[in-house]
C-alpha cells in the first residue's frame, strides 16, 4: 500500500512539471496574441463618394475617419485604384489633407499612395478629401461615369497586415436629361418666322380696313 502511494505521488509530481510550463506558454501566446491585435476601420466604409451629377467647376468634399479599432499600434498607407472607365477617372482632381496638413493634390490617376501615418492603439484621424471636376472639360466628358477603390493597409510591429476598403464613383451631367428630349433650334425658328409673319399681315388688313373706312365716312 505504501509503495503504492509512493508511485502515485511520484507520478503526480512528474505530471506538474510536465504540463505546468506548457500551460504557461500557451497562456503567455494568448496574452500576446490579444496584446499584438491589428484592426483598421473606416466610416464611411461602403461608399465615400456618390455623385451622380457632377459638372465641370464642381467639387465635393468628403470627410473619411480612420481607426485603429485594435490593440496595437500600426502604420498605415493608402492606396487609390481605378475601378471603371478611364476617360473621366484620368482627368479628375484630388486633394487630401489631415487637419491643416496637405497629404496630396493632384489627378486621381496619379495618386498611388500617401506616406505612412501612424495610428496608436485606439485612435483615429480624419482625412478630408475632396473630388474636383476641372473646369476645362468640355461636352465630350458630359454622360461619363468613373469608379475607384480607396485601399488601406494597416501593418502591425509584428508585420501583422490588415486591409480596410471604401468605394467612390463620381458620374457627369448627361448632355440629354433621362425622359427629356432636346429641343430643336430650326423648329424654334420657323415658328417665330410663322408668328412674324401672320402679325405683318394682321397689321396691314388692319390699316387697310381703317383707310377704306376713313374714306366712306369722308364721302
Amino acid at each position: 500500500m505504501i509503495k503504492f502511494f509512493r508511485l502515485s505521488a511520484f507520478f503526480l509530481i512528474i505530471s506538474v512539471i510536465c504540463f505546468y510550463p506548457v500551460t504557461s506558454v500557451f497562456a503567455d501566446d494568448e496574452d500576446d496574441k490579444a496584446e499584438n491585435d491589428v484592426a483598421i476601420s473606416l466610416s464611411p466604409n461602403e461608399k465615400l463618394f456618390d455623385i451622380t451629377n457632377m459638372k465641370p467647376g464642381d467639387w465635393a468634399p468628403r470627410t473619411l475617419t480612420v481607426r485603429n479599432s485594435g490593440d496595437a499600434d500600426f502604420v498605415y498607407q493608402m492606396q487609390l485604384q481605378n475601378s471603371g472607365e478611364k476617360k473621366l477617372f484620368n482627368e479628375l482632381m484630388v486633394e487630401i489633407k489631415s487637419g491643416d496638413i496637405e497629404l496630396y493634390q493632384g489627378k486621381l490617376a496619379e495618386l498611388k499612395s500617401l506616406p505612412e501615418r501612424k495610428l496608436i492603439s485606439g485612435s483615429e484621424e480624419n482625412l478630408d478629401i475632396t473630388i474636383r471636376f476641372p473646369e476645362h472639360l468640355g461636352n465630350e466628358f458630359q454622360g461619363l461615369s468613373s469608379a475607384f477603390v480607396f485601399t488601406f493597409t494597416a501593418e502591425g510591429k509584428d508585420n501583422t497586415i490588415v486591409q480596410a476598403m471604401t468605394k467612390g464613383q463620381v458620374a457627369s451631367v448627361s448632355t440629354t436629361p433621362s425622359g427629356l428630349s432636346q429641343p430643336s433650334i430650326s423648329t424654334n425658328i420657323f415658328n417665330f418666322i410663322l408668328v412674324g409673319t401672320l402679325l405683318v399681315v394682321g397689321g396691314i388688313v388692319f390699316v387697310v380696313i381703317r383707310y377704306y373706312r376713313r374714306i366712306r365716312l369722308a364721302q
